[in-house]
C-alpha cells in the first residue's frame, strides 16, 4: 500500500487543488511502478499555517513569503 503524503502552506490548497495532486501523485505513482497499484495508493493533502513552519532552526518569515 503505498502513501504518498504532500503538505503545504494551507492558503496554496482549495478542493481543486488537492483533487488534482491527489490524482496526478496517484498518476505517477503507477506510472513509474505498476499499474496495478493504482488502486491501492493513498495520497493524503495537508495544509499547514506558514507561521508554524522553520527553516535552519529560524520561523519561516511569513511576512516575506511570495504569494
Amino acid at each position: 500500500m503505498p502513501l504518498i503524503r504532500v503538505e503545504l502552506f494551507d492558503y496554496r490548497i482549495d478542493d481543486e487543488v488537492s483533487a488534482a495532486l491527489i490524482k496526478g501523485m496517484t498518476d505517477v505513482m503507477a506510472d513509474v511502478t505498476h499499474e496495478s497499484l493504482r488502486e491501492h495508493t493513498w495520497v493524503i493533502v495537508e495544509g499547514h499555517n506558514p507561521k508554524n513552519w522553520g527553516l535552519g532552526g529560524k520561523p519561516w518569515p511569513v511576512g516575506e513569503m511570495p504569494d
